[in-house]
């Protein structure tokens, strides 16, 4: 990375933070400017991927771990280190102070070859006030920096949640107006938002979709989560021939129906998380039809099973190595 542009990202960053903690980062920026993180990024797709296909682990797969014993994401790369897990997915919800964290984090993940492959946002755009979808706006664009120094180029994005301050189609006009001007941003900074299929706003395959559709950027393209689409009653292969074309990012991960599942789908069906392969999504078919259309982005294990996360978690590398 050359000068002008680690000058123009640090001007995005202290409009995001305080210009005294933007300084302190810009300093040890410039030392690992050329560190492995941003030869990974360099070697990182259009959209994203990588040429290899390797199971990558997002950070909420130990959520429960992380909530009852307090870990930090330094804790959670930790953990990976020691499994053998070279690529991850971090999330800004799980950060106590993203300043003061970098730094160590991203000196972690290169002493360790340990690729961050894409970086997740809460955001919600379904909010009663503009102040308050601006919010939800900024959430996004504050994620830019971070993920350019992580290295990745991906940052996967939610829509919002529908509830009674809007009818269905004034909350649509608020999410596709807020991720139009992100995607803007988004494009001309070299990333691609993703949208998770997630919620009553974009939880089905035309859902997503027509938001993509209607936003209109090449900046904005489909977070692929394989379980979700149960949970509004849509098989999850055929979602996938709707959202072919769109997708730049995979949540890869299981559900099995059963009684006492804690996930409602809109038909009142119970689901339960499970480690790949012992549940009821079709996952090896979702991913030859993927790697057939010259998908090359990274598979997301997105545990949320019960029990031992860790062992949930090691099942489903296991389930990984039989069908690639």
């Amino acid at each position: 990375m050359n000068g002008e542009i680690i000058a123009s990202s640090y001007q995005k960053w202290s409009s995001v933070y305080s210009i005294y903690a933007g300084w302190q980062l810009l300093q040890w920026w410039y030392a690992v400017s050329n560190s492995v993180a941003y030869q990974q990024s360099e070697a990182i797709t259009e959209h994203g991927g990588s040429c290899k296909m390797k199971l990558s682990l997002s950070m909420w797969s130990m959520h429960r771990t992380v909530r009852e014993n307090g870990w930090k994401v330094l804790d959670f790369l930790s953990f990976c280190k020691d499994e053998g897990i070279e690529d991850v997915e971090l999330l800004n919800v799980f950060w106590k102070d993203v300043l003061e964290e970098l730094p160590s984090v991203l000196a972690f993940v290169r002493d360790n070859g340990i690729k961050v492959s894409s970086y997740a946002v809460a955001n919600d755009f379904v909010k009663a006030t503009e102040e308050e979808r601006a919010g939800a706006l900024k959430e996004i664009t504050d994620a830019y920096p971070v993920a350019k120094i992580l290295g990745t180029n991906v940052i996967r994005v939610f829509s919002g949640n529908l509830s009674d301050i809007a009818t269905y189609e004034e909350a649509l006009d608020w999410i596709v107006d807020g991720l139009k001007e992100a995607a803007a941003v988004a494009e001309k900074e070299g990333l691609v938002l993703c949208l998770e299929n997630h919620g009553k706003l974009a939880g089905s395959g035309e859902q997503v979709k027509t938001i993509i559709d209607r936003v209109g950027s090449p900046a904005l393209r489909s977070t692929f989560d394989t379980g979700n689409f149960l949970l509004v009653d849509e098989h999850p292969t055929a979602a996938l021939e709707t959202l072919l074309p769109y997708v730049s990012h995979v949540h890869f991960k299981d559900f099995e129906m059963r009684e006492d599942g804690r996930y409602k789908s809109l038909g009142g069906k119970a689901f339960e998380g499970i480690n790949l392969g012992d549940g009821d999504v079709e996952l090896e078919k979702i991913v030859n039809k993927l790697v057939e259309n010259g998908y090359r982005g990274a598979f997301v294990l997105e545990y949320e099973g019960v029990g031992s996360e860790a062992e949930g978690i090691r099942r489903s590398y296991d389930y990984f190595a039989t069908i690639i």
